[in-house]
């Protein structure tokens, strides 16, 4: 079984021949730049000489394939157009940029903080004169159908595709930021629900324009829109429903009707309270299933909805085990991860959340190992 047929029959709720890997496969299953050259030196792997950043914010990079097979990873995520970059306004002085949608960002550390956001005062009139990025016109997908046709036929990768797209919620945060988004749910509701509807029409001209391209030789479609904390979600449930429900229920549909590919939902912290919405709107991909959050025991979580949806993710905690745990630690961890989500298929193998860029290549290596260890079906008691 090779492993875009892995992961087929873990997204269909069958057990393959293993458990699927991935590292890399969207932009938040993956390894910080900065880890990602320190655990190739470690291998005797040699520098790469120009990774591909797929998130600035995060500095978060698609490793290369050499990596990929060192490590028996199975997703390839489709990289965006090699001949596009994003217009940004750079401020080098100040170690910040502002990004196409004019969100500006600053450096903190390694990475990147939203210190500025283009529709913080904003009028509902401001709105409608607010002039976005045509993702069909503006050169983002050129050559990807032909890069997509040359992984599905010349290679066995689970093809993944999503990214730089934020969920219509998350936008909003970003473009008014996330006090101020959050106080117009509760006391301008008129705004509030004009910039969910612009954010979703600019991610469903996204989809239409990157479908058309990818959509015949994907199997999972990748997207993300933030909904939780550590302690629960961020708006409640009821208000869930009422301002952002349907609109992901739209956009999901959508997606549906220009690919066969599964829907995928990243959304961080405790979602537990929205999981069943979710299952409702179509979503078949649960990540990164943070396990450390309120309610979101993998036990509990694969009982309650594993028959629905397939969790990629929560193969170590990327908070506390994988940084300072020990060595043994992270093993028994991803061990019991294994023992808990792997039966009946349903689940890809990936640490909670992105590898940071402090955390040492021998950590990495444990987790992988073990998981390479664990993740065959036929051995397992």
């Amino acid at each position: 079984m090779n492993s875009r047929e892995r992961l087929i029959e873990t997204l269909n709720h069958r057990e393959p021949d293993r458990v699927p890997l991935d590292l890399g496969g969207t932009e938040n299953t993956t390894i910080s730049r900065i880890a990602y050259q320190a655990l190739r030196s470690h291998l005797g792997m040699g520098e790469d000489q120009s990774p591909f950043v797929i998130n600035r914010m995060m500095d978060a990079v698609f490793p290369g394939r050499d990596l990929l097979e060192r490590l028996s990873i199975d997703c390839l995520g489709i990289r965006p157009s090699a001949t596009f970059r994003a217009p940004t306004r750079e401020m080098p002085e100040e170690m910040s940029f502002t990004d196409e949608l004019g969100v500006r960002w600053k450096k903190a550390s390694y990475y990147y903080d939203m210190v500025d956001h283009p529709l913080r005062n904003s009028s509902l009139e401001d709105l409608a004169k607010v002039r976005w990025p045509d993702p069909a016109r503006d050169g983002r997908f050129h050559g990807l159908r032909e890069e997509a046709r040359a992984l599905y036929e010349n290679t066995s990768y689970a093809l993944v595709a999503g990214h730089i797209m934020w969920g219509p919620f998350e936008l909003g945060c970003a473009l008014r930021g996330y006090e101020q988004f959050c106080q117009d749910l509760c006391s301008d509701e008129a705004l509030a629900r004009a910039v969910l509807e612009s954010n979703l029409e600019l991610a469903l001209r996204f989809w239409d324009a990157y479908l058309a391209e990818v959509g015949d030789y994907i199997q999972v479609a990748a997207g993300g829109d933030d909904l939780g904390m550590q302690t629960g979600t961020i708006l409640s449930p009821e208000m869930y429903r009422s301002f952002v429900k349907p609109l992901h229920k739209r956009l999901y549909d959508f997606i549906r009707s220009r690919t066969k590919a599964k829907i995928f939902l990243h959304s961080c912290g405790s979602v537990y309270d929205l999981i069943p919405d979710f299952i409702e709107e179509g979503v078949e991909i649960l990540s990164p299933v943070q396990f450390t959050a309120a309610k979101m025991d993998l036990g509990r979580l694969k009982r309650e909805f594993g028959k629905d949806l397939t969790f990629w993710g929560g193969g170590v905690d990327t908070q506390h085990v994988l940084p300072t745990g020990s060595l043994r630690e992270i093993e028994d961890q991803v061990s019991r991860v294994f023992d808990t989500m792997a039966p009946g298929g349903g689940f890809v193998f990936v640490p909670v959340h992105n590898i940071q860029a402090d955390i040492e290549p021998e950590r990495i290596l444990t987790v992988y190992e073990t998981a390479r260890s664990k993740r065959a079906y036929r051995t397992r008691a």
